[in-house]
């Protein structure tokens, strides 16, 4: 009896301590929330920058084309 008692006392315990985790739970989620909101925000602001490299990248590729092109045609009047 004495046996059961004390497993009532615990279960008791331990429910009651399930109880007032969550609190702490919610308190780890809400940051691991805001975390990654953090991190899709700068996500997007990489995926921008990118985006805008990107743009940079395809101008100087063509301004070389155009460089290139330049120099084969003056190679050509030259020979």
């Amino acid at each position: 009896m004495r046996n059961k008692m004390m497993l009532v006392a615990v279960a008791g315990t331990l429910m009651l301590a399930g109880c007032s985790s969550n609190t702490a739970t919610e308190t780890k989620l809400d940051g691991i929330a805001q975390d990654l909101q953090a991190v899709q925000q700068g996500q997007q602001a990489n995926s921008a920058k990118i985006d805008r490299l990107a743009a940079d990248v395809a101008e100087a590729r063509a301004s070389a084309d155009r460089a290139n092109s330049r120099l084969d045609q003056m190679g050509r009047y030259t020979k």
